[in-house]
């Protein structure tokens, strides 16, 4: 059966308790289950949340997309080149709670950046799992992103991978891909009028940032949206 409607949730943050109480409102018969990445990172519990993640995409399959945010990306640069740039930009980014956890070694950081990368390489299955994520998902009439899209390029599908992971303001410029665009990366907060950490939606309906800054003490948002744009349901964990 072909289903055309997911259930979107991003920036989880190692919010494990957070993402369980949400999942909860996942119907599994007809929905797919969007993570749109940020699973790691500032919370305490960013092991637990991938291996949760990991138990529901060996269970459901390709029912389960996920996408790779830019925590996951500072994540794998600094494993790949574990030097000064990325170890900096990585564990001043809150990456040193999943370090923690990944290593299981409370000396941690007393240790070099190559020591650190090869004990959190240890984690070999959670590593491989968080590599095999995509830069975007296309989704019918709905376009998912993590970060966001270059907005001036005709075709979006050329975007720099960078910006997918990374990209903030872009909501600003008209959306001319033909696609509603769900995302996530900058907390509502910081677009909201109001400060609200609710989801924000721009006056044309065509931009949905989900990101209710959980980690930050907001709320983890999810939506129902269906394969044409449609919202159908939207919830919150605070």
């Amino acid at each position: 059966m072909k289903l055309t409607k997911a259930f979107v949730v991003s920036d989880i943050h190692g919010q494990y308790d957070h993402i369980v109480e949400l999942l909860q409102h996942w119907d599994r018969e007809t929905q797919k289950l969007l993570i749109l990445g940020d699973m790691i990172d500032r919370g305490k519990d960013s092991l637990k949340v991938v291996q949760e993640v990991m138990k529901l995409k060996q269970l459901y399959g390709n029912q389960v997309i996920l996408l790779k945010g830019n925590h996951e990306d500072m994540l794998l640069n600094f494993l790949d080149e574990p030097g000064f740039d990325y170890g900096e930009l990585f564990f001043r980014n809150g990456g040193n709670t999943t370090a923690w956890e990944f290593a299981d070694d409370e000396h941690l950081m007393f240790k070099s950046y190559a020591e650190r990368a090869e004990l959190i390489k240890q984690r070999k299955d959670e590593i491989n799992f968080i590599r095999n994520t995509r830069d975007y998902y296309d989704f019918g009439e709905v376009l998912f992103v993590h970060a966001g899209i270059d907005p001036y390029l005709s075709d979006w599908r050329k975007t720099d991978t960078h910006k997918f992971y990374w990209n903030r303001g872009w909501w600003n410029h008209k959306n001319e891909t033909g696609k509603t665009i769900v995302y996530g990366h900058t907390p509502t907060q910081l677009i909201h009028n109001d400060k609200s950490n609710d989801i924000w939606i721009d006056e044309a309906n065509k931009y949905i940032n989900i990101d209710g800054g959980c980690v930050f003490g907001g709320q983890l948002n999810g939506i129902v949206i269906d394969n044409e744009g449609n919202l159908l349901e939207k919830y919150a964990i605070k």
